[in-house]
């Protein structure tokens, strides 16, 4: 896969996401901010008949996708829209919504509107991401997003206020004596209570443990 199109490079959350989320048969899956089109690729693999759609506002990203896409072994292809998701109109509902978004609130400008719209949480902010998924959807339907560990309170808090459900809240440790970075949210429509879990990776450094090479080895060559 190809990224020197695309502000944000290929990394650990969005391919640690792309094999989390679960569904038993999504039939429309919607990739929020793809980026170079990794999420899109690797849930094409795991889910070969559902119908995917990746956007993104930028144009970098917009055609990082469209080359990656085009050079990857998948027979069925995707739609590829270049939008924000506050003008998107999907004329369905889906099944499998996930995103990566944007997340650094303080005003840090690089001076790269690419860059800066992949990293800062202005451009789509988490109230307007969670609110127009929720409209989107499907009854049984369920929202993947991996956000800062240290944002976890905004992220409950912004969930009430949308009453979209926090399923379950998976907190992502390299190691478990070191802070966690990450956690990943599931929601949905129906959850009536949210259950706690944590996922150990290890990382290059230390090694990665069974549980990530056992999540990732469909995807990853080295495992």
């Amino acid at each position: 896969m190809e990224h020197d199109k695309c502000a944000m490079k290929i990394g650990f959350d969005g391919a640690l996401l792309a094999a989390w989320a679960k569904h038993d048969n999504p039939v429309n899956i919607l990739d929020i901010g793809c980026g170079s089109g990794l999420i899109s690729m690797m849930l094409r693999q795991r889910f070969p008949n559902a119908n995917i759609t990746a956007i993104d506002p930028n144009e970098g990203a917009i055609q990082q996708s469209e080359i990656n896409f085009k050079n990857s072994p998948f027979e069925k292809g995707f739609e590829l829209i270049k939008t924000s998701l506050q003008d998107f109109t999907p004329q369905n509902k889906f099944d499998l919504i996930l995103s990566n978004p944007p997340f650094f609130t303080e005003d840090t400008s690089s001076g790269d509107l690419n860059r800066d719209q992949a990293r800062m949480e202005k451009y789509l902010p988490l109230e307007d991401l969670l609110k127009k998924a929720k409209s989107m959807l499907s009854e049984k339907g369920k929202l993947y997003l991996i956000y800062p560990t240290w944002e976890q309170n905004n992220v409950e808090n912004i969930s009430q206020k949308t009453a979209l459900k926090i399923a379950v809240k998976t907190t992502i440790y390299s190691r478990k004596e070191k802070p966690s970075k990450r956690t990943i949210f599931e929601f949905d429509l129906r959850a009536s209570e949210t259950i706690i879990d944590e996922f150990i990776s290890g990382n290059q450094d230390v090694g990665y443990m069974s549980g990530y090479k056992v999540l990732l080895k469909d995807f990853y060559t080295i495992f």
